[in-house]
């Protein structure tokens, strides 16, 4: 239990250091954004190229390890969906939202730091493995709903168009900065020539700064998400990402499909994290259930001082 502290304690120290220096006003809000616009534009995207183009998986099958992560997720969303509609009698596009609030983990911002002090580069291998599969279907998954719950709503009334939604989708795509830094570490992995000397340095440079400073960007972006009404549903995703996507993902992972004990546990690690910043971008750009997303951000970030604790100690 004391090793599970010391790798939990200090990331949550960083997110509260981040907080605290925005809160009293030594860095305004233009500095946080600055600090986490680095994170996404320049330095995960270069990490997820080195990690994807030099990523080794012996004779472990990474798709299954896929198929476990996404079930926990179709669980997870389905449930929260189902909840929103039947139990909070709450429209097509806010179940939608409360979806992505359940299943849409903080990979980068704290899934990376966290996985990587509990299981290190091998266990990082395949976080990064994950968010390059994750963050481009999620942006699929996501879009489509949307657009159907739109309609679903009245409140689009032209017919959906997938080819339409597909061009937009490769558009961001094409922008996307850690898209792109998925399919560069696709393509240099397909020449066959590795990463060493100095562009190896460069990225090791980088890669030690990149987990405490999205932490700390973490602690600052709390500031502008705060408490917005709608607080017993955001509970109640915040139960449902928190505990039921990690608990689906423990029992398709073990009685299913089973993994090897690493990918189960940066899985699990990956599943309990705190919802992700992405949920609220999709509320925010759509226009509704802004509060469900960022109280869930706010919720379960809280409640993750209790859950990853015991996530880290389930296997």
């Amino acid at each position: 239990m004391d090793a599970i502290v010391d790798i939990v304690l200090p990331v949550f120290c960083l997110i509260g250091l981040g907080y605290a220096t925005a809160r009293l006003g030594y860095l305004n809000q233009e500095s946080g954004d600055g600090i986490a616009d680095f994170v996404f534009k320049v330095a995960v995207p270069i990490l997820l190229m080195r990690s994807i183009a030099t990523a080794e998986f012996a004779d472990v099958n990474p798709w299954i390890f896929i198929v476990v992560y996404f079930s926990g997720i179709a669980v997870v969303w389905i449930s929260a969906m189902v909840v929103m509609r039947v139990l909070f009698n709450r429209d097509a596009r806010s179940a939608v939202i409360s979806g992505a609030a359940a299943g849409y983990s903080n990979l980068v911002l704290l899934g990376i730091p966290m996985v990587e002090r509990a299981y290190g580069q091998e266990g990082l291998q395949i976080l990064f493995f994950l968010l390059a599969i994750h963050l481009p279907t999620m942006m699929v998954i996501s879009t489509f709903l949307m657009e159907w719950a739109v309609r679903a709503d009245g409140a689009e009334q032209n017919p959906l168009k997938p080819s339409e939604v597909a061009w937009n989708l490769l558009r961001n795509f094409m922008v996307n900065p850690i898209i792109i830094g998925i399919f560069a570490g696709i393509i240099w992995r397909q020449t066959g020539v590795g990463i060493s000397g100095l562009p190896r340095e460069v990225m090791d440079l980088l890669a030690r700064t990149t987990g405490p400073l999205a932490l700390f960007s973490l602690g600052m972006g709390l500031i502008k998400y705060g408490i917005k009404g709608n607080m017993f549903p955001a509970a109640i995703l915040s139960i449902l990402g928190l505990m039921v996507f990690p608990t689906a993902i423990y029992f398709v992972g073990t009685q299913v499909l089973p993994l090897p004990i690493l990918w189960l546990k940066v899985a699990l690690l990956a599943a309990s994290c705190p919802t992700g910043v992405n949920a609220y971008m999709f509320a925010h750009y759509f226009k509704v259930a802004q509060g469900l997303a960022t109280n869930s951000i706010v919720f379960t970030t809280l409640g993750g001082i209790v859950t990853l604790p015991f996530w880290l100690s389930v296997v």
